[in-house]
């Protein structure tokens, strides 16, 4: 309901997209960005897509996950980064 740019684009091989994108919400859950969003009809909608973390962090997150080594880490919203579990 408003303009984006796209800032990057992955392609996946040899793995599933949609379970990248679920682990990818998993990990980044708690910095959800909480927003309730008005369409021209005034419906309410509350994304579920948009996270509030530096892109650095995101490229990092999927390294992680492609490594299969995300399972030892967690994202600290607080400090902004890739922590130990």
């Amino acid at each position: 309901m408003a303009p984006v740019s796209i800032i990057s684009i992955y392609q996946c091989y040899n793995m599933n997209p949609q379970k990248l994108e679920q682990l990818l919400h998993s990990f980044f859950g708690n910095c959800c960005l909480n927003i309730d969003v008005y369409d021209k009809k005034g419906v309410r909608h509350t994304p579920r897509e948009w996270f509030i973390a530096p892109l650095s962090i995101i490229e990092e997150s999927i390294e992680l996950i492609i490594n299969r080594d995300i399972v030892n880490y967690k994202y600290d919203i607080n400090k902004e980064q890739i922590i130990n579990r």
